[in-house]
């Protein structure tokens, strides 16, 4: 509970009434009132912001939650070479975001980096990845997917270990193949999980690419991989607007919990019986 005050609450309560001032840091507060909420809707640079962390979203959460579950049904399973699996699927748990983004730059490198190396094997040409307005965002997110997998494998692997060998021995004598008891028996017991990892990666996509795209991209090229979270930090500690930013801050924090709303909606719609 003090940890929650003081690392939670505070920073929070904090933030929402700077966002009723105007401040550089530098002279003292000045009252604004709503300034600060009413200039996000004229602002353009809000609205690419939402744009580009949507994108992150749409395109990082699905993919993360598809191969995170196939690969933990593989690491699940008694295939040959599973073993080899299980270890490799933790590498990325070794790793901070921030090591990560500084590796996945050396390896997005055009001229040394593996990938236009992988690229060169099968006679395609090389990318410059992070500074191609085309390739930059797409490069991003593949990190982040590979960076989210572990706990999402895991999220996974309690879930299928819950369920009983029972059923699947039974379905085996009744001639169920391998894709029917995937699909009627397994992915129907994990849908709870799916549910807790979809809004743990929605919460991962929104504000996780914030480090990455700081680190690896500085929002370029041309502002493509601008997030909001990236946005409020430029305004507040580049552009030392403080009132601003917190209302940025204010809003991603909205559209975060709007999207938990959502899907626990979703979840409970679907569980109601008609």
């Amino acid at each position: 509970m003090i940890a929650f005050t003081l690392f939670v609450l505070v920073p929070a309560l904090a933030g929402l009434g700077l966002s009723f001032f105007a401040w550089d840091l530098f002279t003292p507060p000045a009252w604004v009132g709503l300034a600060n909420f009413q200039r996000l809707f004229d602002d353009p640079e809000v609205w690419t912001s939402l744009k580009i962390t949507a994108e992150f979203v749409l395109f990082g959460v699905a993919p993360t939650v598809v191969v995170g579950f196939v690969l933990a049904v593989l690491i699940n399973s008694r295939l040959r070479g599973v073993g080899a699996l299980r270890i490799l699927y933790f590498a990325p748990m070794l790793a901070s975001s921030a090591v990560a983004a500084v590796l996945w730059s050396y390896m997005y490198d055009p001229r040394s980096g593996v990938a236009n190396w992988l690229f060169s094997l099968f006679g395609a040409d090389g990318k410059d990845w992070l500074t191609d307005t085309t390739w930059a965002l797409p490069a991003l997110v593949l990190m982040l997917i590979w960076l989210a997998l572990p706990l999402v494998i895991i999220l996974y692997l309690a879930g299928l270990q819950r369920i009983p060998d029972d059923i699947y021995a039974a379905a085996s004598l009744d001639g169920a193949t391998v894709w029917r008891q995937l699909w009627s028996m397994t992915w129907p017991n994990v849908v709870p999980t799916t549910v807790l990892v979809t809004v743990l990666q929605t919460i991962n996509f929104v504000s996780g690419s914030f480090e990455t795209s700081l680190i690896m991209t500085k929002g370029g090229p041309l502002g493509h991989t601008q997030t909001l979270a990236l946005y409020a930090y430029l305004t507040a500690f580049e552009s030392s607007d403080i009132g601003y930013a917190s209302a940025l801050s204010l809003l991603q924090l909205t559209i975060i919990a709007a999207l938990i709303v959502i899907i626990r909606t979703v979840q409970r719609l679907r569980r109601t019986p008609s």
